[in-house]
């Protein structure tokens, strides 16, 4: 029985392979949103959480502020999702990172949030989730 030679860099290349199919996955789908817009156009999902209680959730609005976003018009991002529009630069920015490692060293970085950063995370999105659907309302 002969054994299969894998080379030094076979798992590497899937790897590598992946990111760039994901970067360029995320990219068509950055072209799909800038051409077509989330309020003209039916094809993009909608929110089941908005669609059984009314209520909107954390990420109601993300898509039409991603469309601003794109567009450079923040006051309009601003307006359909304030934390979505807030956070994209550092979610864009640690994504570009974890790509760069992937394709430069191989690595993914490490992700270990302390505990009290996971529990502010969490009670951000629960006040900004109370403070959009009530009185507060953006």
């Amino acid at each position: 029985m002969e054994k299969v030679r894998r080379s030094a860099t076979s798992g590497l290349m899937n790897r590598r392979t992946l990111t760039g199919a994901t970067i360029a996955a995320t990219l068509a789908g950055l072209a799909v949103v800038y051409k077509f817009s989330p309020a003209e156009y039916s094809f993009y999902p909608r929110c089941p959480i908005y669609t059984t209680t009314h209520w909107l959730c954390p990420g109601c609005g993300a898509t039409r502020a991603l469309y601003a976003l794109l567009h450079f018009d923040v006051r309009s991002a601003l307006h359909y999702n304030a934390l979505f529009t807030v956070l994209a630069p550092f979610l864009f920015i640690w994504l570009a990172f974890c790509c760069y490692r992937v394709m430069r060293y191989d690595r993914l970085p490490r992700l270990a949030f302390p505990r009290e950063m996971t529990i502010c995370a969490v009670a951000v999105v629960l006040l900004f989730t109370i403070a959009r659907n009530t009185f507060f309302a953006f």
